[in-house]
């Protein structure tokens, strides 16, 4: 049975995460060996997913798709905390600071989520392919007292690319219970035990970043500086001025850019500057959106402001980058 075709039934609370896509990229699910797998080969989409329900309370999925067509995607989220192995295209869509550097694959990502929705735009020859684990508040009872503690602080804290060694030793984790990736379908204990072992690493990882930056007296800088980009990251489309950004984060403006300054060795502005015209780099190609569009996306009311800035940028106007980079 497809998910479309079950469209007067209320999902319970796991479900909303990954039945929004199946509907929409055209998947059929069907139960295989403890999960769920779904195939599509349409005019939207072609590739495969694999879910996994460990219990009510934690969700581990995979996927590996190749868009077909631009396409907007409408997504659900629940409160939860998420560690996710991803492809450069998906980890554009991830609610996080986009690191500077991307690999084709294997980026990871931790990070927390409030309950909402949201709409993004995929773009066609996109490769849209990740291994996440999602784990709902009461799964943390799991956890150690200390365990749980940081499990908190990582909800609350901006989510954030992992560094290589934590990046590495989690790809392979999740890797290992992923066909789509080379591993094997889990029975519920090894899931289990492979979803823990995953918590506990991303755990030890933040632990092991604030006792760094305690000890290097930086703390409460890099604290400040993820905070910024993660919200310069979600309010593209905003003004973004320094004096509001400062008030949003509850600190003053002088402090706020130079710790910026001092952590990153650029101007808040500047990064500012670059996020946005990153951002229109990855808009451009979709040929749904015109220029006008992508402007209001990255802040710019106004096209011929976002035309000067992008052409100062990358040294060619919109509609010439589009014609160059577009599929």
């Amino acid at each position: 049975m497809t998910a479309s075709a079950r469209p007067h039934r209320t999902p319970c609370a796991i479900e909303e995460l990954y039945l929004p896509q199946v509907e929409q990229f055209g998947v059929t699910l069907q139960p295989r060996s403890g999960a769920l797998h779904g195939a599509a080969d349409n005019d939207r989409a072609c590739g495969e997913l694999y879910v996994y329900r460990v219990g009510g309370d934690c969700l581990v999925a995979s996927h590996r798709i190749t868009v077909k067509r631009d396409l907007l995607l409408s997504e659900r989220q629940l409160s939860s905390l998420c560690i996710s192995t991803l492809s450069a295209d998906s980890l554009a869509l991830c609610p996080i600071a986009p690191p500077e550097a991307r690999k084709p694959e294997g980026n990871v990502a931790v990070f927390g989520q409030e309950r909402g929705e949201s709409t993004m735009w995929l773009r066609a020859g996109s490769v849209q392919s990740a291994t996440s684990v999602t784990l709902l508040p009461q799964w943390l009872g799991r956890l150690e007292p200390h365990e749980r503690t940081t499990a908190h602080a990582l909800l609350e804290a901006p989510g954030t690319a992992c560094d290589e060694d934590a990046a590495c030793a989690l790809d392979a984790l999740m890797r290992s219970v992923s066909p789509p990736f080379g591993g094997h379908l889990a029975r519920e204990g090894e899931l289990a035990a492979r979803v823990l072992q995953a918590a506990r690493l991303a755990l030890r990882w933040h632990d092991e970043r604030a006792r760094a930056e305690t000890a290097a007296g930086t703390r409460e800088q890099a604290q400040l500086v993820r905070a910024a980009k993660r919200h310069v990251a979600l309010h593209l489309d905003a003004p973004l001025a320094l004096d509001g950004l400062a008030r949003d984060l509850l600190t003053s403006r002088s402090r706020l850019c130079a710790a910026f300054k001092q952590e990153t060795g650029c101007s808040l502005g500047a990064y500012v500057r670059r996020a946005r015209m990153r951002r229109a780099c990855e808009l451009l190609p979709i040929r749904s959106l015109g220029v006008a569009d992508v402007a209001r996306a990255v802040g710019y009311p106004r096209t011929s402001s976002f035309t000067v800035a992008f052409e100062r940028e990358t040294g060619l106007a919109p509609t010439a980058w589009r014609e160059r980079h577009a599929g």
